[in-house]
């Protein structure tokens, strides 16, 4: 048998031989199962890899969709700096007031602007723009370097920051960081500092579209002119004048690189404080921290990116900062030496708001474009009324009552046009303003107010519900006493007086009944009507102090009797009392009309806004009870009122810390506090020192009126009752039409509250 060959008798089945080779047929056939195997396999991976790329593909198409909605929904990419443009040539921004000839052309708000010749606003206190061309290079070296040294070659993004900035946050660093000079700009413009992922989007964005917007040097300029460093320090000439009492043009290159260091952290490495700091490191040695240790990280950071060279680095790192020490009246004092007025501050304070939310400015940066950008702002003022108004206060000594401990309590006072709602004037303060932009107690300060929110709080919802008339009788009687024994709520004076009606509780500041109405009219209702139809703002829903506990306004104590938890402020209560003269028509009360650019463009509009608060009807019927708190109750001490109408409302807070008046007349409205920034009882006063103050200013803007009326030049305006109420006398111990023996007074009711029936109890 060959060496090659089978046996004859071997089955088919029996494996090779060892050693015996394959014939060519059985080889094709392996490499033909090897091939099916590889293909297959092949085949498997292919479908598996096609697999993951589509539902890669998928998830990106569903990632990405999702990030555009994102977008869409959750990001404002767009930023306005169009303002601040102004500010490169510190543009003096005006101010106007509208000359108008009748009330009408008021409301119309067709008049003649005038120049405020004296409110001009030149520069902000602490910053002063200095123009690119200005800065030294050094200067520009120094920020760029060490705060964003690719800042000339991004696109407003360092990509390859912002992917190291990812990954550290995402594994736990807790700060996104990675920021560029861009970015830091946005950020700074609109003072958003949220470390959230939608702030860091938001500013990826905004600092993309403003590098399509604005030039490297453009965005460099705008930057060092509002970056914050130390000691209310905004800009680098603000800056270089603080420290080194020089223009930044003449800084040095340890100068520039100084300032470049405290923008880490403007507290930790201002240098008038903080310029050597030494400090015990882990292993019980010497460390140094400061102004110092961070500049001159700042010159090794300029030289490494060869922006100076060795010999440079090394006689700037040896160079001691020589400090400018300014006079000690020379702090805090504003570079124009020009005192604005209470209502000017106003002004800039709500259109500086106005700013941040249509432009989302940050605070700061909305009061560098009023300051400085060459601004046309038109405001409400009537400058007679401002005039007696700053004529009062600043003579305080003359015109208000005086309190015999030495402590003279603080006052404020606002004045509107009874029929727009717009602010004529307003003080913030008694005495000579020797500041700017201080506290405004007529704006800003907010107090509880006591009875003078009831007319707004209670008296009117009910009436215009028709829950009661004037003619409703209610006990005047404690609701609950305390543990104590106390009677809850206490009147002031502190006596209960039986069945009483609506308009004598009115008079006398009833306590009681007011709670007893404003649980008719429901707690709920009260204050949806302060919050949402009269828009005061701060009264508070609910709200978790720190310590835990929970306050709210949404009370019988803070509505009835005006305790509020954080009080409200004189301008919105007397903002309040404008349906009441103005026909049940609540008009949103304005300081400005309109903000206008340097070249004429609107910046900002400040529309009328009206709606109905409640009926004519009740709006008379309110104004005819709260004369009668003038002529006979707790607000007689008015004297006005015997040339003109005029109708108010007295409040006197818990303790006596908090004393007011709101009193209008067909002319104006206008609302006085008097009280101390820090509480103290006004015992000294027997007379509400809010209605003598009232009457005073109101007296004085009334002379010329009355002048004209005396010579028969024009006819004394007097409040309008609607024509659809009903005149009737009604019984003050039962609310019925009078009878034989009833005592009884005048009334005004709607045709379905008139009483019908006849008094039956004194016959």
């Amino acid at each position: 048998m060959a060496d090659n060959q089978l046996p004859q008798n071997a089955p088919a089945h029996a494996p090779l031989p060892e050693g015996m080779p394959l014939d060519g047929k059985g080889s094709r056939s392996i490499w033909k199962t090897i091939g099916k195997v590889s293909l297959r396999a092949l085949t498997y991976i292919m479908n598996t890899l096609l697999t993951i790329l589509l539902i890669g593909a998928v998830c990106g198409i569903i990632v990405g969709t999702v990030f555009c909605i994102y977008i869409k929904n959750y990001v404002d990419p767009q930023i306005d700096s169009s303002l601040l443009v102004g500010a490169r040539s510190d543009n003096t921004t005006r101010m106007y007031y509208m000359d108008f000839e009748t009330e009408d052309d008021r409301i119309s708000e067709d008049g003649t602007p005038v120049e405020l010749e004296s409110e001009r606003l030149y520069s902000s206190d602490n910053s002063i723009w200095v123009s690119y061309e200005q800065m030294p290079k050094d200067l520009i070296n120094a920020f760029t370097s060490v705060e964003d040294h690719r800042f000339f070659d991004h696109n407003g993004v360092d990509w390859l920051r912002t992917g190291k900035a990812v990954v550290t946050y995402f594994f736990g660093a807790g700060d996104f960081g990675g920021s560029t000079i861009t970015q830091q700009l946005v950020k700074n413009l609109t003072g958003d500092k949220e470390n959230s992922i939608q702030r860091k989007v938001q500013e990826i964005f905004r600092a993309l579209n403003l590098e399509k917007e604005m030039s490297k040097e453009e965005i460099l300029e705008m930057y060092l002119n509002i970056v914050f460093l130390g000691n209310n320090c905004y800009g680098v000439q603000a800056a270089a004048n603080t420290y080194y009492g020089k223009d930044v043009s003449e800084l040095s290159l340890v100068e520039c690189a100084s300032l470049a260091a405290i923008v880490k952290n403007p507290t930790k490495y201002e240098p008038l404080r903080h310029d050597v700091v030494m400090y015990e490191d882990d292993k019980g040695g010497e460390k140094e921290d400061g102004n110092r240790a961070r500049r001159n990280t700042v010159l090794y950071t300029m030289h490494q990116y060869g922006k100076i060279n060795q010999a440079q680095f090394d006689e700037a790192v040896e160079t001691d900062l020589v400090l400018y020490k300014a006079d000690e009246n020379e702090n805090g004092s504003n570079t124009t030496g020009h005192i604005n007025s209470w209502y000017t501050d106003a002004v800039i304070a709500d259109v500086r708001d106005a700013l941040m939310e249509k432009y989302g400015y940050s605070s700061y940066t909305a009061s560098l474009a009023i300051y400085t950008g060459g601004l046309q702002i038109y405001t409400c003022m009537d400058p007679k009324v401002q005039n007696v108004l700053e004529e009062v206060y600043v003579n305080d000594e003359q015109h208000f009552p005086y309190a015999t401990s030495g402590l003279q309590p603080e006052s404020s006072m606002i004045v509107l046009d009874p029929y727009t709602g717009d602010v004529l004037g307003l003080v913030g303060g008694r005495g000579e303003k020797t500041q700017n932009r201080i506290l405004n107690r007529a704006t800003q300060a907010k107090r509880p107010v006591g009875s003078s929110i009831k007319p707004l709080s209670v008296y009117a919802p009910a009436v215009d519900l028709e829950v009661i008339t004037m003619g409703s009788i209610y006990d005047d009687v404690p609701l609950k006493y305390t543990d104590a024994g106390v009677p809850w709520p206490r009147n002031l004076p502190n006596v209960y007086g039986g069945l009483t009606t609506v308009q004598d509780a009115v008079r006398r500041s009833v306590n009681t009944i007011a709670v007893r109405v404003l649980e008719d009219i429901t707690v709920d209702y009260s204050f949806d009507f302060l919050k949402n139809t009269l828009h005061m703002d701060n009264v508070i829903e609910s709200y978790t102090t720190g310590s835990g506990q929970v306050v709210s306004d949404k009370d019988l104590a803070p509505l009835a009797l005006g305790q509020f938890s954080y009080g409200i402020t004189l301008w919105e209560l007397t903002a309040g009392y404008d349906i009441f003269p103005n026909e049940g028509v609540y008009s949103k009360s304005r300081l400005w009309y309109k903000v206008l650019d340097s070249d004429g463009n609107v910046v900002l509009e400040n529309k009328p806004d009206y709606e109905i608060a409640i009926s004519e009807e009740a709006a008379s019927i309110m104004t005819n009870i709260l004369q009668g708190v003038v002529t006979s109750g707790t607000g007689r001490a008015v004297t006005v009122d015997q040339y003109v109408n005029v109708a108010g409302k007295t409040g006197t807070t818990t303790a006596d810390f908090d004393r007011t008046f709101v009193g209008y007349t067909p002319y104006y409205l206008g609302g006085v506090w008097v009280g101390y920034d820090m509480n103290q009882a006004l015992s000294d006063f027997g007379t509400n020192p809010a209605v003598q103050i009232w009457d005073k200013v109101m007296t004085m803007l009334h002379e010329d009126i009355f002048a004209r009326v005396r010579a028969g030049e024009e006819t004394l305006k007097n409040f309008e009752l609607s024509d659809r109420l009903v005149e009737c006398t009604y019984c003050r111990y039962s609310g019925l039409l009078t009878a034989s023996g009833c005592w009884g007074e005048k009334g005004y009711f709607t045709k379905d509250t008139v009483p019908t029936e006849y008094c039956y109890g004194h016959s």
